[in-house]
Parts: C-alpha cells; sequence; structure tokens
C-alpha cells in the first residue's frame, strides 16, 4: 500500500471535500423543520438569479435542479481530489453518499426517500467532475503537443 503524501494543496482540497459532504448531509437528513428554512433561502435565489436556467433546464422542477446543484460541487472537488486518472471514483463515490443519504430518510419523519434524487444528485456530481476533468485533459494533450513539437525541433 502506498501512502498518498497530504501536502497543502491536497489537504485543502480534502477539507473542502470533506465540507461539501458535511453540508449534503446536513441538508439531506435534517428533519424538514429545519431543512424547510435553508431550502426556502435557496429557492428564492434561484427564482431571483436562475430562473431563466431552470425555466429552460431538462428537470421535472425545482428540487431535481436543486439535486444537481447540491452534488455539482462535490464531484468537482472529488475529482480534484483523486487526480485525473480517477475520476470515475469521484462519480462511484458521490452515487453512493446519494444512496446511503436516501437510505437514511428512510428512518426520518417527514423525510421522503426517492429514487430520481439519486439520479439527479449523480447527475450534479458527473458535471462536477466534468467541469474539472475536461480542462484538465485538454491542458494534458496542450502540454504533449508542446513537448512534442519541441523535441522535433
Amino acid at each position: 500500500m502506498t501512502d498518498l503524501p497530504i501536502t497543502r494543496g491536497r489537504g485543502i482540497r480534502l477539507l473542502v471535500a470533506g465540507a461539501i459532504a458535511a453540508v449534503i448531509t446536513a441538508l439531506t437528513l435534517a428533519p424538514p423543520s429545519i431543512a424547510a428554512p435553508v431550502r426556502g433561502i435557496v429557492l428564492r435565489s434561484l427564482v431571483e438569479v436562475g430562473q431563466p436556467l431552470a425555466a429552460a433546464s431538462p428537470f421535472r422542477g425545482v428540487d431535481d435542479l436543486l439535486n444537481v446543484l447540491l452534488f455539482v460541487p462535490l464531484g468537482a472537488t472529488l475529482a480534484l481530489l483523486l487526480g485525473r486518472r480517477l475520476w470515475l471514483i469521484a462519480i462511484v463515490a458521490a452515487f453512493a453518499l446519494s444512496v446511503a443519504v436516501e437510505f437514511a430518510q428512510r428512518s426520518i419523519p417527514g423525510r421522503v426517500p426517492d429514487g430520481d434524487d439519486v439520479l439527479w444528485n449523480t447527475v450534479g456530481a458527473v458535471i462536477g467532475v466534468l467541469a474539472v476533468t475536461i480542462p484538465r485533459v485538454v491542458a494534458s494533450a496542450a502540454a504533449r503537443r508542446q513537448r512534442g513539437s519541441a523535441t522535433r525541433t
């Protein structure tokens, strides 16, 4: 087993990933009396700032969009934490967290687990992973081309 070195940047990414997972867990497992006010703030912000986005989106409703948006930062942070070659693990981890949350919601009064939430949460994680991975792949390809043209001259 190899130990991954914890550099300052990696430590910060680990801290951010943990904080995002904690926020997701708190928002999705909190009793409705706590989660509802936060959801209301997010919905008002979404209506004010993102109404055109919500209207043009393929989602059935605001809940689907919120589920996507909730997991985009987690997917991006996990992709940054895990590195370019392990991006698929970030998606699997986000999916696993979403499944765990929905399973846990079964035992919380007032919370309703929904399989669609797992789908939309995972879509959000995929968007976050792609937002990090695509620029990395493009930059890596450009660097290889640069090195290749430098060795030929």
